[in-house]
């Protein structure tokens, strides 16, 4: 019952916000690209992401308010959507100004190495392979949390170039760590050191299942747009939460490996290939590619989603089998690098839509 109120109350959150937006004005400025030409539609839709979360756990889940692993969440990820809010606002309004990228990036990594120290996320992890276990020096899990937090960031974020397409994969994300917690954790392991923080990491990546699944709904059309906001505040929340609980995180990069595949192809790509900044937006990401190959957006969506609810699918039937899992990783990277390689490297195909589009 509680879940089921967490549910209506972030759809409720969402529909008076979208109201208030659309009265207000506080709607983007399209124009023709892939999307096509649209009526203007209530953007920054991420707020009322960000306020639902908050609400439902004030209301619902009270005990949770003061958990650090909640409050580092909410308040270390504030620092990320204000930078990146100042950039939408330029977009809105038409105005020159731009955060640098630089700026963008530092902000990413300073506030993620801020979030290890003073929320102490670091305490206690340990690396785990059958019975080998090795207590990692902070120094180290702070590297690794920066570069796995941006790597969900930008996966997450360069996925979206499709209404819909970048909340649904963070749903399917979401809904893979509630599972793994609910029906793999806590029916395989007999003993926990962190019960407490399981349940905490299970509810809230549930609520953040049921955010993103809303968000999918109202970008379909689109009814509103979270923006790229929105979508790195998915993105930091799911490093966040698979790292916190830390034990399935394996299996979580092999679920959503299609989106962690394509970010990683894009950038060694861009730098090699194109000769260009790795950060620097084009149209090279998947959906632009299965577009240029003739797939239409409801195929590119159908693909993406599927693709990764399979593999959401296998990751949890493996249960505790971590050589099945570690397989099946190597055999779907395999697949990946080798199709686009013959395709776009040995084929010479373009790439994504640089023939149609400029940066």
């Amino acid at each position: 019952m509680t879940y089921i109120l967490s549910f209506f109350m972030i759809a409720l959150v969402f529909f008076i916000g979208r109201y208030c937006f659309k009265k207000w004005k506080v709607l983007d400025r399209p124009g023709a690209d892939l999307k096509g030409v649209r009526w203007p539609v209530p953007t920054l839709m991420w707020l009322f992401a960000y306020i639902s979360l908050i609400l439902v756990v004030l209301v619902l889940f009270p005990e949770t308010f003061s958990n650090k692993i909640f409050l580092g969440l909410i308040l270390w990820v504030l620092p990320i959507i204000l930078v990146e809010f100042v950039e939408e606002l330029g977009y809105m309004w038409k105005i020159n100004f731009r955060v640098p990228q630089i700026v963008r990036l530092l902000a990413h990594i300073w506030w993620a190495i801020l979030a290890v120290y003073i929320w102490n996320i670091w305490a206690g992890q340990e690396f785990v392979y059958w019975d080998f276990v090795w207590k990692i020096p902070q120094w180290l899990f702070v590297i690794f949390f920066v570069v796995w937090s941006m790597l969900c960031i930008n996966a997450i974020n360069r996925i979206d170039g499709i209404n819909g397409q970048a909340s649904g994969v963070s749903a399917i994300w979401f809904l893979t760590i509630f599972l793994l917690i609910k029906f793999v954790v806590m029916r395989v392991y007999t003993t926990f050191t962190n019960r407490d923080v399981l349940v905490l990491v299970s509810n809230l990546s549930l609520i953040l299942f049921f955010i993103s699944l809303i968000s999918t709904i109202i970008e379909f059309k689109p009814f509103g747009l979270l923006r790229d906001v929105g979508i790195m505040f998915f993105g930091f929340s799911l490093a966040y939460l698979s790292v916190v609980w830390w034990a399935k995180i394996g299996t979580l990069v092999v679920a959503l490996s299609l989106v962690i595949f394509d970010s990683i192809w894009v950038g060694l790509y861009r730098i090699f290939v194109l000769k260009k900044n790795p950060m620097k937006w084009d149209y090279t990401h998947i959906h632009h590619r299965l577009m240029w190959l003739g797939r239409s957006r409801w195929e590119v969506r159908a693909f993406v989603r599927i693709r990764s609810l399979v593999m959401m699918i296998l990751m949890l039937m493996q249960s505790g089998n971590r050589l099945n899992k570690i397989i099946i990783f190597v055999m779907m990277a395999l697949i990946f690098f080798w199709v686009n390689a013959y395709v776009f490297l040995l084929k010479k195909k373009p790439c994504g839509l640089q023939g149609l589009k400029k940066d």
